[in-house]
């Protein structure tokens, strides 16, 4: 869907698709070139910036045209091609060299590397055959980047499962009786997953979570019984995080902005207006860069990213913090957040209390003391004696304060555990729901 950051990247764009067609391409060529074929391809650089290409090769030769989706900034590329293996200069629009392409091309897919000039910036690249360039649209990491809650009975038991997927990774937490279990898999890029249980003492023991990548609804807990029959236990979602993309690259930028949605209306439109103002102004810099300021060196050289850590992913609170960075800004903003999904709005930190529970006051005189106990290097607590503990996030194993982020110290964290202030709480079912506490 089109929303308000993707309309403020790509008012006034006219798109690639109507701007080069085959022809194009074919004249690039000799008039009695023999056995050439020309495709659309379309696909992503660096896994997130989406480009267009329409490439032409007679098996020895190959050159064509490849377009920056989001920016409509088009490159030319001219080389080899080798036994289906390609070699190719890229070039600019007064065609001069400004990076290379490598990798390989079957006809149908092309998988591999750009590069700039210096050859000291590479990101993959892949694309797939097309029969026609598509309208932009924001890219949705739902299949490879996502958070779900899963609940059903195993063995009579009631248990929750939390999951998360980052690529090819992973992450399986839940817990019982009091115990909280976690690991980590390897998956294996197919359609269907299969994740063995080993925690010991659990109900889980000797078994394996099986997850049909295309229906995320629900995944499958198998296993043998004690007569040998297999059998099969479903857990439902019942709630999800997946992560959305907006992207913005021209000839010497980039920039991309990965957020969390919900499904919740009324906090994704709170994650779209965070970000808002910050993609507004940063796109609007990158613009203003003229063609004069650019040089064949400067492919790609000026960045910007924005992203969110989850910290805490509960059926009615999302909480962490959002981060953005950029390479004309040393400082890095950080946005911290509790938000509740049943009421629809952020929380305070004294919202979790007891009204009677002074929170300001009490982890005013705790985190002090809290710092004395670090064992950080002398630099880093001189540096932290002049920083806040002003970030506050919920997590599962308690409550953290985090200092403002440098890129010489990181950022510091002060955890304080539920149990040192469990008897404040408003809400007592809180800690039922956290895996860590």
């Amino acid at each position: 869907m089109f929303t308000l950051i993707a309309n403020l990247i790509f008012a006034g764009l006219s798109f690639a698709q109507g701007k080069h067609t085959k022809a194009d391409v074919r004249s690039m060529f000799p008039a009695n070139t023999k056995d050439l074929w020309i495709n659309y391809l379309s696909g992503t650089v660096d896994n997130k910036h989406v480009i267009d290409m329409i490439i032409g090769t007679d098996g020895s030769t190959c050159k064509g045209i490849y377009t920056l989706r989001s920016s409509n900034t088009s490159f030319y590329f001219d080389g080899q091609d080798t036994d289906h293996q390609l070699r190719l200069a890229e070039l600019n629009s007064d065609f001069r060299m400004t990076g290379y392409i490598y990798g390989d091309y079957d006809g149908e897919i092309f998988e591999g590397q750009w590069m700039n000039y210096d050859k000291n910036l590479i990101l993959p690249i892949k694309l797939e055959s097309v029969s026609s360039f598509e309208p932009y649209q924001p890219l949705s990491y739902k299949n490879y980047q996502w958070q779900r809650i899963f609940s059903g009975k195993v063995n009579d038991k009631l248990i929750k499962l939390h999951l998360t997927k980052d690529q090819y990774v992973y992450v399986c937490n839940f817990h019982e009786g009091g115990v909280h279990y976690k690991d980590v898999f390897g998956g294996k890029g197919s359609r269907v997953e299969s994740l063995p249980m080993n925690f010991s003492l659990s109900v889980l023991k000797n078994k394996w979570i099986v997850i049909d990548t295309a229906n995320l609804d629900k995944i499958d807990v198998v296993y043998v019984d004690e007569t040998g029959y297999e059998i099969t236990t479903t857990l439902k979602a019942e709630a999800s995080l997946v992560s959305e993309c907006y992207e913005y690259a021209d000839y010497h930028s980039r920039l991309e902005c990965i957020r969390p949605l919900s499904g919740n209306k009324k906090f994704d439109l709170w994650m779209e207006n965070t970000f808002k103002t910050w993609v507004q102004s940063g796109v609007k810099k990158l613009k203003s860069i003229g063609k004069d300021d650019i040089a064949t060196r400067d492919r790609w050289t000026q960045t910007a990213n924005g992203w969110v850590e989850v910290d805490l992913f509960l059926n009615d609170i999302i909480s962490g913090t959002a981060y953005m960075q950029s390479s004309w800004n040393s400082e890095t903003e950080k946005i911290a957040f509790m938000y509740d999904l049943k009421s629809g709005k952020e929380m305070k930190l004294q919202d979790i209390f007891d009204h009677k529970f002074d929170s300001e006051e009490y982890f005013r005189l705790i985190i002090p003391a809290k710092i004395k106990e670090k064992t950080w290097k002398p630099q880093d607590k001189k540096w932290v004696s002049k920083q806040g503990f002003n970030f506050v996030t919920l997590k599962d194993n308690g409550i953290s304060f985090k200092t403002k982020y440098s890129t010489i110290y990181g950022e510091k964290e002060i955890l304080i555990p539920y149990s040192s202030v469990s008897e404040n709480l408003k809400n007592k079912n809180l800690l039922k729901d956290l895996l860590g506490k």
